[in-house]
Order: structure tokens, then C-alpha cells, then sequence
């Protein structure tokens, strides 16, 4: 039997319907995976402890993750650009499955730090190697309606996530929550394996990775991703912290925050495409991380549950008009660069951000008291939104569906 991942595999064009289908598919794979990625995140810190970890070894084990993400990420992009994308994003779920399924058989904290260093190189063939392929079938114009559909479709997954851990590891246990990412992925590498078409765009010369880094049309895309990786790692980070000190909020309570933040975000995502595409990008996203700023700034002096509801509330819909337009300029640049190696350069910079931000701002935390963390976050937030209105104001105008692929947004 011919399944449509066998079919579709001629470069150039792709006819709708299969568009479609195709873009379904990597929205489930999205999905599935952040919503195992969201199960896992709360049960991990715990488990190291019960292996005996201290508080900095934790933060090595999380940091083990993402080291191993950054350093692989535009060496798998940039072979996505080469031999395909489908081989790869199927390979990185296997790997998801694999690696999620020896937490349980972690004996002691370096066994699990190597673990976790381990599944940051299969995660470095998913999820980017996912945005790189929305990237080859969206036309030019429609952008931000994919690539938003696609992030949404990912950060609601990470929404539901804790909730399901949380419900795992108080009804059956805490080795549950690992299985179940483990089983999650598998599902999906099947799914992917069966379906997913092998579709590759036109062939292209490699573009190297110092030219890919240089690219203009990437420098504000990198640019943001560092200071999208500053704000975003308050939120998970610190958040709890906040509010713990400010109103010592149950468990329950800060679960919730981050849980409508993280639908906001989503839905703002999914919503906000059509207007990307319509729009001029660069000023998008200072509006957007000018919104964000603001959202800090409101955590930093809430003092209420309906203070901090409200305040996650604004920052979801920043995060979300944010990532949708740089995905869109991602997506535009990497028509010259290479999808892949576009994909894999900005999420680089983002894994960076992330690596850093924490160990920064817990200094901060420590001389200047948790709300400096936020302060400080919207501070850099309000700096860089000037900077990207400025660097939009003599950028085209946007390029409306249907116009020639050579045309720039």
C-alpha cells in the first residue's frame, strides 16, 4: 500500500490538499511532543531529588538539555536543508522515545544528567527540523498563518502538560510521567512514519552556517530570540517565586497562571496570522515585545491572584503575536538560507538565552530580591522594541498571497 509518506517526495510545489494534510501532521507532531516535553518538566526536578540531588545539580541536569540542543541544532538543521527533513524529525522521535524511557532506569545523578544530555540531541532534530519543514510548504503570504497555526498548535501541548503530570504523579507515579513522554513519542514516530509526506523543495547549494549567522534578514530574528529567551525564562523560572513570596500561592494557584499564560499564547498564535501576513513584521514585533515588557512590568508590582492572572494574561498575548511574526521572518529568510539552517541558527540563540538567563537572574534574585528579576526583564524588553520599529521603518511593504517567491515581505 503507497501512504502519503511515500508520495509528494518530487521537489517543487505541493498541490493543497496535501498542504493541508501535511501541515495537519506536523501540527500533531508539534503538539504531541510539547505536550510530552510539558509532562515531563515538573516531574524531573523531582525525580533528581529522589536520586539525591542538590539544587545545583539540578540546574545542570535542565542545563545538560539544553546545552546538548544549542550545540546540535544547526548541525541537524543544516542537514535537514541536505538529505531531508522527514528522516530526521521521524529519527528525533525515536529518540524522544528512547531517552524517555531510561529516566526510569536512571541509578544516580550523572546517569541522569547524560540522559537528559542525550534527549536535548533528539529534541534538536524535532522540533526545528518540524518548523523548517512548515517553512518549505508555506507561499509567500501566508507565513504567519502556518507557522502561527503550527507554534500555537505547540504551546498548547506545553499547556496541558503540567496538568497531566500533576495528575500522573499523585494517581499512579512519578516514573508514569517519563512513560507516558516515552509512549507519546513513539505514537508520533509512527504517525510521521506512515503519513508524513517526503516532501523537499527545489535543490539548493548548502548555504555554510557563518553566512547563515550573518544573514541580515536573520539578524533581528536572532536578536529577538534573545530577548524573547530573557522574558520567557522569568516566566517559568521565576514566576513561581513571585508569586510564592508576594501571596504564597498554592501549588495549585501558580499551575493555573502558567496554564492560562500558556493558552493565551496559543490562541494569540493560531489568531494572530493572518495579520502577520498583512502587516509590517518588524513593527509587529516591537509591538509585541513592547507588550511583554509591560506584562513583566505588572508581575513585578502585582500584588493579587487577579493581579497576576491579569498580568500572564498580556504577556501570553506578547508571546504570542511575538513568535508568530518571527516565525514569519524565519520562514522568509530561510528561502535563501535554508530552512533548516535558519530553524536551527534561531533556536541556537534562544538555547543560549535560556542556558544563561537563569544563572544571571538568580544572581539578580540574590542581591537585589525577586522583583528586580522582573524589573530588569522589562527593562530589556522596553530597550529592544525601539530598535525593531526602527530597523522596520524602510523595510517593504508586505507581500500579498499568491505574489512571486522571489518577492520580500
Amino acid at each position: 500500500m503507497v501512504t502519503a509518506a511515500h508520495s509528494g517526495a518530487v521537489a517543487g510545489t505541493m498541490d493543497p490538499a496535501q498542504k493541508r494534510f501535511t501541515a495537519f501532521l506536523l501540527c500533531f507532531a508539534a503538539f504531541a511532543t510539547m505536550l510530552g516535553v510539558g509532562i515531563i518538566t515538573p516531574a524531573l526536578p523531582l525525580y533528581g531529588q529522589l536520586l539525591g540531588a542538590s539544587g545545583f545539580w539540578i540546574g545542570v541536569i535542565f542545563s545538560s538539555f539544553a546545552l546538548s540542543r544549542t550545540l546540535f541544532l544547526p548541525v541537524f538543521g543544516s542537514l535537514s536543508d541536505t538529505h531531508g527533513r522527514r528522516r530526521l524529525l521521524i529519527a528525533g522521535l525515536v529518540g524522544y522515545a528512547l531517552f524517555s524511557a531510561l529516566y526510569v532506569a536512571a541509578d544516580s545523578v550523572w546517569t541522569l544528567a547524560l540522559i537528559r544530555f542525550l534527549h536535548g540531541i533528539a529534541a534538536s532534530m524535532v522540533f526545528p527540523v518540524a518548523v523548517a519543514y512548515m517553512g518549505d510548504i508555506a507561499e509567500v503570504g501566508e507565513e504567519g498563518r502556518l507557522l502561527g497555526g503550527f507554534h500555537g498548535a505547540a504551546f498548547l501541548g506545553m499547556s496541558f502538560g503540567p496538568l497531566i503530570s500533576g495528575v500522573l504523579m499523585d494517581y499512579v507515579s512519578i516514573s508514569a510521567a517519563f512513560l507516558a513522554l516515552s509512549v507519546i513519542s513513539a505514537a508520533t514516530a509512527v504517525v510521521c512514519f506512515c503519513y508524513l509526506p517526503d516532501f523537499r523543495p527545489k535543490p539548493r547549494e548548502p548555504v555554510p552556517l557563518l553566512a547563515v549567522v550573518r544573514h541580515p534578514a536573520l539578524r533581528i530574528p536572532i536578536c529577538f530570540y534573545l530577548v524573547y529567551s530573557v522574558a520567557y525564562a522569568t516566566y517559568l523560572v521565576y514566576l513561581p517565586l513571585i508569586t510564592n513570596a508576594v501571596g504564597h500561592f498554592s501549588g495549585t494557584e501558580i499551575g493555573i497562571l502558567i496554564f492560562v499564560g500558556t493558552i493565551v499564547m496559543a490562541c494569540v498564535q493560531k489568531l494572530s496570522g493572518r495579520i502577520v501576513d498583512t502587516h509590517n513584521k518588524y513593527h509587529l514585533l516591537a509591538a509585541g515585545i513592547s507588550v511583554i515588557a509591560a506584562a513583566a512590568l505588572l508581575i513585578a508590582t502585582a500584588g493579587t491572584f487577579a493581579g497576576f492572572l491579569a498580568a500572564v494574561t498580556v504577556l501570553g498575548c506578547g508571546f504570542g503575536v511575538s513568535l508568530t511574526t518571527v516565525a514569519a521572518l524565519v520562514t522568509i529568510a530561510g528561502r535563501e538560507t535554508g530552512q533548516g539552517s535558519a530553524a536551527g541558527i534561531v533556536n541556537m540563540a534562544q538555547g543560549l538565552g535560556l542556558m544563561i538567563v537563569p544563572v544571571i537572574f538568580g544572581i539578580v534574585m540574590d542581591q537585589a530580591g525577586i522583583h528586580a528579576v522582573f524589573l530588569v526583564t522589562a527593562a530589556i524588553a522596553f530597550l529592544a522594541a525601539p530598535f525593531l520599529y526602527v530597523a522596520g521603518r524602510n523595510s517593504p511593504a508586505p507581500v500579498p498571497a499568491g505574489e512571486p517567491r522571489h518577492a520580500k515581505a
